[in-house]
């Protein structure tokens, strides 16, 4: 099978293009994009695709057989709709939906069709998290904590404040929260969310713009997950595991392994921005080959979205949400 691809939005789209254009004999044909500026930019640094501000193009066009969506959030379902539509198969960023309803469209329509879908949770491909999945151990583990410190608070007055269902939930601890759930290979059963939104009343961004996240397993582990959209602080992803005898940290002072006797440095990578490419390169081997490995599968990205509905639930009636799954 040849890839021929198409990305619609070039802000981090761009980086899906590097992922696939020229893998195995993958190309981009299309790109699209709405920012006119940008185009003029895009024409003159690919001259050689095509540069469209219509995505009807892409889905339109025969030759596409896979769609990397990296638009606004607001527009993933309705792309994703069109891909299942014309058949193309689909890498979106996070989150692919904004509401549980659009969710269950999504996989409604999915069981009836051979595209495949790739949501693309690039912290799965860290150097440093794959090492850290490898070493802990699930049975001894009883508490996790994860933060999602942004660190870029003048995005959250771009075109995220003019999206209505915008959230700091699908937008940013979604990540924390796929982490904790690979790691343990288990899915959560309750959820409690509590939020704020104490520097962003009376501004353009009328969403909460700091929660914490309180994840409850059938083990008996808690995870405590924070997304802060307004830190003085740089784009960060840390984490502390605790485990019988044992701790795993990564905070920005290193990445580090507590045990009785020791402390022992881990020199992986982060935050090993050019393994971001892998997930999407996994995707398009699988999708070449045939494969249902080595990617992630569709029920786990469903999984993850219900618990983050389930969280968006709790904050809303402040009440702990025992989470259902599509």
């Amino acid at each position: 099978m040849k890839i021929v691809a198409a990305v619609i939005g070039m802000g981090v789209g761009e980086k899906h293009l590097e992922a696939i254009d020229g893998f195995i004999g993958s190309k981009v044909k299309i790109i699209c994009e709405k920012n006119k500026k940008k185009i003029k930019i895009l024409k003159k640094k690919y001259p050689n695709k095509i540069i469209t501000s219509n995505e009807e193009d892409i889905f339109t066009d025969k030759q596409i057989n896979l769609v990397s969506l990296a638009s606004y959030d607001n527009y993933h379902y309705s792309q994703i709709l069109k891909c299942f539509k014309y058949n193309k198969n689909i890498i979106v960023e996070k989150p692919m939906c904004l509401t549980l309803e659009e969710l269950k469209k999504i996989k409604s329509i999915s069981k009836k069709s051979k595209v495949k879908i790739v949501s693309n949770l690039v912290l799965r491909e860290n150097d440093l998290f794959k090492d850290f999945k490898k070493k802990i151990n699930k049975k001894k583990i009883y508490y996790i904590e994860a933060a999602y410190i942004w660190g870029r608070p003048k995005k959250l007055f771009e075109w995220r404040s003019k999206i209505k269902n915008y959230s700091i939930i699908l937008g940013a601890a979604i990540h924390m929260i796929d982490l904790i759930m690979w790691f343990l290979e288990d899915k959560p059963k309750y959820v409690t969310s509590f939020g704020n939104d104490k520097f962003t009343k009376g501004t353009s961004f009328k969403k909460k713009n700091c929660v914490t996240l309180i994840i409850e397993f059938s083990s008996g582990i808690i995870a405590k997950i924070n997304a802060n959209s307004l830190a003085v602080h740089p784009h960060f992803h840390e984490l502390k595991i605790f485990q019988k005898n044992k701790t795993f940290v990564h905070n920005l002072s290193g990445s580090y392994e507590h045990n009785k006797k020791k402390l022992i440095y881990n020199n992986k990578n982060y935050p090993d921005k050019e393994n971001r490419k892998n997930l999407i390169r996994k995707f398009i081997n699988n999708l070449k080959n045939n494969l249902n490995k080595n990617y992630m599968p569709i029920k786990e990205q469903f999984d993850l979205m219900s618990v983050c509905f389930a969280a968006e639930k709790s904050l809303i009636s402040n009440k702990k949400i025992r989470i259902n799954y599509l």
